[in-house]
Order: C-alpha cells, then sequence, then structure tokens
C-alpha cells in the first residue's frame, strides 16, 4: 500500500525533520496526572505572517513550510515575568509546550513560571493557577484552559489588574485577550484524515474515536476527520466519545470492533485514544485495522515508527510554547500582536517518522 504523505504546514521555519532545541528550564511546575488536550479552539486561526491551513494542498507531491520564525528576533525579555497554565503535564504534548516555553525564557532572560493542575478534569485547581499568577505580578499570562467558562472570570480578573492574557492550544472568549496561539483543528483533521483515507482506499470504512462531547476542540477535529474521510470516498461507521484517554479509548475501540466487521481504520481526535485503540486492536487479533491518531506526541510518532499506527496528524506544540513566551515578551514592551497565530500541523507517517520522532525527543532532552 502506497504511503502518501499529505502535504503539511510546518509552525517552524525548519525542515520537515525541524531544527533540534533542546529545552532547558527556567520554571516551575506541579504534579500531572493522565491526559490529553482537549477544550474550546479556534478554527480560523491565522496569522498574518503564517499561511493559512485551509489553502494547503494535499497532494502526494506539496509541500511547505509556514513562514512563522523561532527564536529570530532580537528579543530582551529580562525584565518581562510570564505566567503560563496549561492543563496538565502528565502528557508528552503539553511537555512539549513546557520545553518550547522553557527554551524560549532561556534564550531571553526571561522570569518564567510554567503551572498546571494534576489532571485535565481539575478545573478547578486551573482557575486557583490563574488567581496564584495574577497574585504574583506576572506581566502576561499564556494559558491553555480546560474549561473556558468555569476560567472566565479568573482571566478577566487578570485583565482587571492589568495582565495581559493569551490563550495558547485553547482559544477563550475572554474579550480582552491579545491573542490566540494554536492549530485550526478543523482542516489539520481534515487533512490528516484525507490522507489516511488514501492509505486505506476508497471504500474502505471507519469508526472515529473523539474526546469529551461538547467540548469545541474535539467537536472541531471530528468534523475535520469525517469531512477528510467522505472526500477520500472512505465509510464513517459511527463516532463515539473516548474522552481522550486510553483507558476508554481501548473499551470504545473493542465495542465498535465487534459491533462491525471490515473495519480498515481507526482514527481518533488524539493520540491517547489512538494508543487505547492500538491495544483493542492488537488483543481482538484484527490484523488489518489501521490506527491514526492526532497530536503527534512523542509514544505516538514512536508507533509510527514500529509500523503500529499508520500515522498521526502532528500539532506543533514545542513552538506553541516558543510564540507564547516570544509574544508575551512583545506585549509587555507595548508591541502590537496578531490576534491569530496558527502554529500549524504535520502529517506524520512511514516516510518521514523517524526524522520527526528524533528531533522530538531532542526537543525535551531524551
Amino acid at each position: 500500500m502506497k504511503r502518501k504523505l499529505a502535504a503539511v504546514l510546518m509552525a517552524v521555519a525548519m525542515t520537515m525533520t525541524f531544527g533540534a532545541c533542546g529545552s532547558s528550564g527556567s520554571s516551575d511546575s506541579t504534579d500531572a496526572a493522565s491526559s490529553e488536550p482537549t477544550a474550546e479552539a479556534t478554527e480560523e486561526a491565522a496569522d498574518e505572517t503564517a499561511e493559512d491551513t485551509s489553502s494547503a494542498d494535499t497532494s502526494e507531491d506539496a509541500s511547505s513550510e509556514s513562514e512563522v520564525e523561532l527564536f529570530a528576533e532580537d528579543l530582551d525579555g529580562s525584565d518581562v515575568k510570564v505566567g503560563f497554565v496549561v492543563k496538565s503535564l502528565a502528557d508528552q504534548y503539553w511537555t512539549l509546550v513546557k520545553a518550547g516555553a522553557e527554551e524560549a525564557a532561556d534564550k531571553y532572560g526571561t522570569d518564567l513560571t510554567f503551572i498546571a493542575p494534576n489532571s485535565e478534569s481539575d478545573v478547578q485547581k486551573q482557575v486557583e493557577n490563574i488567581e496564584t499568577l495574577t497574585s504574583a505580578g506576572v506581566d502576561v499570562i499564556c494559558v491553555a484552559p480546560s474549561n473556558d467558562e468555569t476560567v472566565l472570570p479568573a482571566l478577566q480578573n487578570a485583565v482587571d489588574s492589568g495582565i495581559q492574557v493569551i490563550a495558547v492550544d485553547t482559544d477563550s472568549t475572554l474579550p480582552d485577550k491579545a491573542s490566540f496561539i494554536g492549530t485550526g483543528n478543523k482542516e489539520a483533521a481534515k487533512i490528516g484524515a484525507v490522507w489516511a483515507g488514501e492509505q486505506v482506499g476508497e471504500g474502505a470504512k471507519a469508526i472515529v474515536l473523539r474526546g469529551r462531547l461538547g467540548d469545541a476542540t474535539h467537536d472541531a477535529r471530528e468534523e475535520g476527520i469525517t469531512e477528510g474521510l467522505t472526500e477520500a470516498g472512505v465509510e464513517v461507521l459511527e463516532v463515539q466519545a473516548a474522552d481522550s484517554t486510553e483507558e476508554k479509548g481501548m473499551q470504545v475501540a473493542e465495542n465498535l470492533l465487534n459491533k462491525y466487521e471490515d473495519v480498515s481504520l481507526i482514527i481518533t481526535t488524539a493520540d491517547s485514544m489512538a494508543t487505547g485503540a492500538m491495544n483493542a486492536v492488537a488483543q481482538g487479533g484484527y490484523s488489518d485495522v489501521n490506527v491514526m491518531g492526532f497530536d503527534g506526541t512523542i509514544p505516538g510518532v514512536q508507533y509510527v515508527t514500529e509500523g503500529k499506527w499508520l500515522g498521526t496528524t502532528a500539532q506543533s506544540p514545542y513552538a506553541m510554547g516558543v510564540l507564547g513566551v516570544e509574544n508575551a515578551i512583545k506585549l509587555a514592551h507595548g508591541e502590537e500582536i496578531p490576534v491569530n497565530i496558527n502554529s500549524g500541523q504535520t502529517v506524520v507517517g512511514p516516510d518521514n517518522c523517524d526524522d520527526f520522532l528524533a528531533d522530538l525527543k531532542a526537543k525535551v532532552g531524551e
């Protein structure tokens, strides 16, 4: 089966393999438990300096890079305090965000505090994290809200206290936020689904595992996946929520594989669920079922290199961390920044997984 790689928009001004930038730390963080990114996100994050993913060519030979450059500017952040709050630190995705933020903070001499709840579901703890940063008097808070409605009052209080807010990975409805840095989830998911559909072939059958119902990020990814599979001529048998956990991903995948015959593809809206689906496929002996993830975490890309996954649609969490700190410094110095900054995505498959994995490991110091 010919593995045609879909075209991708990279969030960094590097080659497909990315240039490795080892992480180093200048931040504090809490403990973290297992989870996967979920929550509300914008679908049209297109920076004036980054190509809109909606225009991406998905042909076999097409390839392009985003114009966003990391570490390209001579910034002095020695007088800037940045607070960074994500959903948890249990997942490699958020570890990569942290690595990027710390690398930027070290380069620019910025005082960075990076914190997160122990679990993504502990939204109240994230509220407390935001309140802690507000009390500490940071200049800018970069935040990936687990639940926008719940954290909104704390973010508004930060703004009222003179602190500027940048939403990273997951958008916020905060009226006064300075910018959103993240992936165009629907289009990224569609690009990955079209590619996956081309690999399994027209007329194949697929099931979709998604994050919790009502989560706007996973709503968008689900929509992009179903559109992409339909475009590739693949039948979507059913979509079920597996709440972005490996355990539930395995359970739901097992149930659906028992329910339907001739499934060729399980495609998910997060790598954690793809891991569970992979385990269900292995235990059930479904040798003809392919697994496709979304996030591009180190474990997920490793499974691609081992032939256990068909592929994964990789976001650019490291770039999000770097861009968060860089733009926070600009804000603190009174500069204007784009309202939306698209950090891009990459479809990772057999042809590029080895180089992609090596770069990811270098970024987190492995």
